[in-house]
Order: C-alpha cells, then structure tokens, then sequence
C-alpha cells in the first residue's frame, strides 16, 4: 500500500533518492536509507570472527567455543563476553563523535541496528543497561548516547531497556585524554545501582576504550547479584582492553 503511494506521488516527490538525502559519509544520494548509502553501510561491517571477552580480531578458522585469545586466557576481564559491530576505525571515528557531540541523533537508529545485525543471541540477556550519563552532563548534551541506541536495539530484540538501574551519582571529568589507570580511579565512587532482580543483563556503550567503565560496572553488578554481564557497543579500539 504504501508503495504504491510512493509510486502515484513520485512525480511530485522526485526519485526516491532525491527524498532520502545525501549519504553522511560519502555526500552521495543515498540509495536504500536515510543517512547512510549502501556502499558506505557495506564499509561498516566488519568481520565476525572475534575474541569473545575483548573482541580482538581471531583468524577466521578458530572454532567457536576457543575464540578466546591469549591474552584474555591469561587475565580475563570481569564481564563475560564483549560484543561489538568492529574496531573503531574510519568512518567510526567520523560518525560516532557525530552522534555523541554534534547531536546528530538520527545516527542512532542505523548503527543500532548494524549492532543488531552482529550479536549472537542465542542465550539473550534478560535487559539492557545503557551507560548512564551524569545528570548535568546529559542536561548540557541535550541525550545520552547510550540510551538512544538502547531504544533502538530494545525494539529490534524484543530486550527491554532499564535506563534508571544504573545511576551517575558524581560528576566526573572527560575520559577521552585519560590513561587505563587515570580512567579507573576517575571512576571510583561515580556510580550506584538500585536493588534488582536480574541475573544476566547487557551493559551498553557508543565504545569500549580501556574497559574502565565497563569493568567498574561489571563489577558493581556482580556485588549487586548479576551473575553474568554482556558489554555491548558499536566499537572497540585497537589498543588492548585491560581488565584491571
């Protein structure tokens, strides 16, 4: 139905690609979406075969129950598992700083959904936890990141969100100049959650840097009765998570 009121009202609308915009990447007249145009989506999606505690790029002939890496052998990190589209490199670092600081929330929507299209569900978690924001901090941004995407991803996989679990109680500093360890004792005494039920939750992020946030809360969660906790977010960067 509604194509074929497209079709009776493109004399007036133009091409199909007229209405949907210039692709955010490539300037291009997207062709299949608002936002992004095919070619640029395809760059997007990176390869599946991944480290299930830090997703680092394991060659593609490991078998699915050893996608461990060596390192993570070693010093697992708290959560278990990380799930990611891919690692943050171009265009990432040209769309996720659009999104965070740029307001360009519409950007939301497509990578949740390219999220969606890489997590293995086979064993969903029974909620999904947005990283949370200080108050201020989301007052001046105008949104969080985090729960943009939550939304999202919530509708595409039938999870509900739970944006008030997980409380930013101090306001820190940025962390994007800080070190492992800066980041850590940043950290310390900045959040709090509230009494729950859940056993396996999804802990949600734009991006995973050093595992600073995502270990701290990982952490509380456990304290707090959670028996396993997923991390999920659009990227990983290249540098090696530390579990400390």
């Amino acid at each position: 139905m509604l194509k074929r009121l497209l079709g009776k009202a493109s004399p007036i609308l133009g091409h199909r690609s007229d209405w949907l915009g210039l692709c955010q990447l490539c300037r291009q007249p997207c062709d299949e979406q608002a936002l992004l145009c095919h070619w640029c989506l395809q760059t997007l999606h990176q390869p599946l075969c991944r480290c299930r505690l830090c997703a680092a790029p394991l060659p593609e002939h490991i078998k699915a129950e050893e996608q461990i890496c060596g390192r993570c052998q070693r010093r697992p990190p708290p959560w278990q598992r990380l799930q990611v589209i891919g690692d943050y490199l171009p265009p990432y670092p040209t769309l996720i700083p659009r999104l965070k600081y740029a307001g360009q929330i519409l950007l939301a929507p497509p990578l949740a959904h390219m999220l969606a299209d890489h997590l293995d569900l086979a064993q969903p978690p029974e909620v999904i936890l947005p990283v949370p924001l200080h108050w201020w901090r989301q007052w001046r941004r105008g949104f969080n990141q985090a729960e943009e995407l939550a939304s999202t991803l919530g509708k595409i996989t039938a999870i509900p969100c739970d944006n008030r679990l997980i409380q930013r109680t101090k306001a820190t500093p940025q962390q994007t100049s800080l070190s492992a360890g800066q980041r850590r004792r940043n950290l310390r005494g900045a959040f709090q959650i509230a009494p729950h039920a859940y056993r396996h939750v999804a802990l949600l992020d734009d991006v995973v840097t050093t595992g600073a946030t995502a270990g701290r809360l990982t952490r509380l969660l456990h304290e707090s009765g959670v028996e396993r906790v997923e991390v999920w977010a659009l990227c990983r960067t290249l540098r090696h998570i530390k579990p400390g």
